[in-house]
């Protein structure tokens, strides 16, 4: 996340914080590239030697920057695997929604689903997450605060709500379950390799073909609408919320 330092000045009127100088064209587009390339050399790492093993130290070298420079972006360790976690779920989003708008049926949970899976599985950071190559999962859990996951939880939660009143999603089955159980597969997703070992895991097109009938056959309705473009238009919504909520994080 990265920070700017403001100067504070105090005044009979008590404390008040002044405008930090402005910066230059040139030098705001030097700081957001090497912001960049810090978070490429933070993502790159995590994907190495896991959340916990990576130091600060470790991303300078990465990034060819000194240890100093990277505190002018980020408090500390843990800001700036946030950030680079964000950043890489923000462009796994990107990645599923260009997927979904192509795919005619985009608009199904089944096939919400799959191309989920599909980008999450084309980003190096995210595919070592779901594959639970390394420690990621458990840094991630750490990095975000309690009321952070719950305002995720509760916009994924209408977001459940409005498919079933588009018909896309079975209405018998409570809100509160659906979010749960679909959660509790993707967490298991995650972490199943790690404990049955990388030689058992199935191929990405097994578990994605595998994930989507189950969607489909659990989820769906017997009868779906014809018109299912819904499902991309609350999709996006859903995710523009989710969006919002990660860039005041970082």
């Amino acid at each position: 996340m990265a920070t700017t330092q403001r100067h504070i000045r105090r005044s009979s009127a008590g404390n008040t914080r002044s405008t930090p100088p402005p910066q230059s064209q040139p030098e705001a587009d030097e700081r957001a590239l090497r912001e960049e390339r810090i978070l490429d050399a933070a993502a790159a790492l995590l994907v190495r030697w896991g959340y916990r093993k990576t130091t600060i130290d470790d991303v300078a070298r990465e990034a060819g920057v000194g240890k100093g420079t990277i505190y002018l972006h980020w408090k500390d360790k843990n800001e700036l695997f946030r950030s680079a976690i964000l950043r890489e779920q923000q462009r796994a989003s990107a990645e599923m929604m260009q997927r979904i708008a192509e795919d005619p049926e985009g608009g199904l949970p089944h096939r919400l689903w799959t191309h989920g899976m599909l980008a999450a599985y084309a980003n190096p950071l995210m595919a070592a997450i779901m594959q639970g190559k390394t420690d990621i999962f458990q840094g991630l859990k750490g990095a975000f605060d309690p009321a952070t996951l719950y305002q995720m939880t509760g916009d994924y939660e209408a977001y459940i709500v409005q498919l079933q009143q588009a018909g896309l999603i079975r209405g018998d089955i409570p809100v509160s379950v659906i979010s749960f159980l679909t959660s509790a597969l993707k967490i298991g997703i995650m972490n199943t390799p790690d404990l049955l070992g990388e030689e058992r895991t199935p191929t990405l097109e097994q578990l994605a073909e595998a994930v989507s009938d189950l969607m489909r056959r659990w989820l769906e309705p017997a009868q779906v609408p014809a018109d299912t473009t819904v499902g991309k238009q609350r999709l996006s919504e859903w995710l523009e919320k989710v969006k919002e909520v990660e860039d005041n994080l970082r």
